[in-house]
């Protein structure tokens, strides 16, 4: 069976006095970042935890330690159940050449995309104002109805006044 480096097994750091930083459960208090500028040695470490410890100091931030220290778990669980070792590799892609013809359809997209946003745009002013005519076309009518409502009421009142006196004076009407 495969065997690597105790210092692989346990990533988090531990500070025992020396200005040393060690994987060790054995040291009393695990380091913070505020402390772990103060290790400048890292030599018991293998090279992907030298490389996330200079990371994490670099970014203040200890998730690349985390990150180190879970694929180690996770290799010595696989080696303890007899499995190979997992080789991972997080190389970026590299990014692939624009050739002019794809940067002349990004060109035109972009073109075509402003007219119909422009188009769009005048299009919902063109209905905005539309509406605004047409309430004000209906408030008007709605006004001049209602004058005339209030017209013909009171020559109504005018006629039934007339009728009621033509009533009381006429004898025929009886």
């Amino acid at each position: 069976m495969y065997e690597r480096p105790n210092s692989v097994f346990i990533v988090t750091l531990y500070m025992d006095g020396r200005n040393d930083c060690k994987a060790s459960a054995a040291s009393a208090l695990p380091l913070t970042l505020h402390e772990f500028p103060e290790c400048t040695n890292f030599s018991t470490f293998d090279s992907s935890v030298k490389a996330a410890a200079e990371k994490a100091i670099q970014n203040n931030d200890m998730m690349p330690l985390i990150k180190e220290e879970l694929k180690n778990k996770i290799q010595i669980k696989r080696l303890s159940e007899g499995k190979e070792e997992l080789m991972v590799d997080f190389a970026e892609k590299p990014k692939a050449e624009v050739t002019d013809k794809e940067k002349e359809k990004v060109e035109r997209r972009k073109i075509q995309n402003k007219v119909a946003a422009r188009k769009f745009r005048e299009k919902q002013k063109r209905h905005g104002t539309e509406l605004q005519k047409k309430t004000q076309l209906l408030e008007s009518t709605n006004t001049f109805l209602r004058n005339e409502i209030k017209e013909l009421k009171r020559e109504h009142d005018i006629l039934l006044k007339q009728l009621q006196d033509h009533m009381s004076v006429c004898p025929h009407s009886q």
